[in-house]
């Protein structure tokens, strides 16, 4: 499914910088983040050291966020960033399990990114919980649960429409991970810098044009 995250996502891009006023470009990227979330909280299981894997989430991140600021024009710490720091909560939550308050850990983490400001924020933290520790019914009802949170506080109705991977990753997860589905790992780990930055280029191109 990365090949839908990247699709997606790339349409719900296009939609923001270009037709900002269609609502149906967003409707289709809504789908993208759920899958990025749950590969992330999949990630978090098979590979074979965490501490690696949240640096190339940290190093990727960064290499991120020019392109991110240049396109939408905002200094909102990018998605990347939010799985980074999300991860990285939960690593230390898990890891340190003789500690009694290590639950707030991911609290302190939520705190962080809405104050900094994440792209996504406490939102994507919840939601990588959600796919970490729940299964079936509890993950649908939990994300919709969620949902209806983050559509109260910010009326962003459209945000409903995520729980459609959710239901895949809920009640199909064998085939939802399914590597039949994986993209070339190059093209996974730079697509989300890649796109930004030719977004931008293009962008500036029409602008001049």
């Amino acid at each position: 499914m990365q090949w839908v995250a990247m699709c997606t996502m790339l349409i719900d891009h296009i939609g923001l910088v270009w037709f900002p006023d269609s609502p149906i470009f967003r409707v289709v990227g809504r789908i993208a983040f759920p899958i990025y979330a749950y590969l992330i909280a999949l990630g978090l299981t098979r590979t074979r050291s965490v501490p690696k894997y949240l640096s190339r989430l940290g190093a990727l991140a960064v290499v991120s966020q020019l392109p991110f600021t240049l396109l939408f024009e905002t200094w909102t710490i990018n998605v990347i960033g939010t799985f980074f720091v999300s991860a990285g909560a939960v690593y230390l939550t898990e890891r340190w399990r003789a500690f009694p308050l290590r639950f707030l850990i991911p609290i302190a983490a939520a705190v962080f990114m809405e104050e900094v400001s994440f792209d996504y924020g406490a939102y994507g933290l919840i939601l990588l919980l959600i796919y970490r520790y729940t299964k079936h019914h509890v993950t649908t009802l939990s994300h919709l649960g969620l949902n209806i949170l983050y559509v109260l506080h910010f009326q962003a109705p459209i945000q409903h429409y995520s729980l459609v991977p959710t239901l895949a990753i809920a009640y199909a997860p064998a085939w939802f991970a399914s590597a039949a589905f994986r993209a070339p790992g190059w093209l996974w780990r730079t697509f989300y810098p890649a796109h930004l930055a030719l977004l931008y280029i293009l962008s500036i191109t029409l602008e001049r044009t």
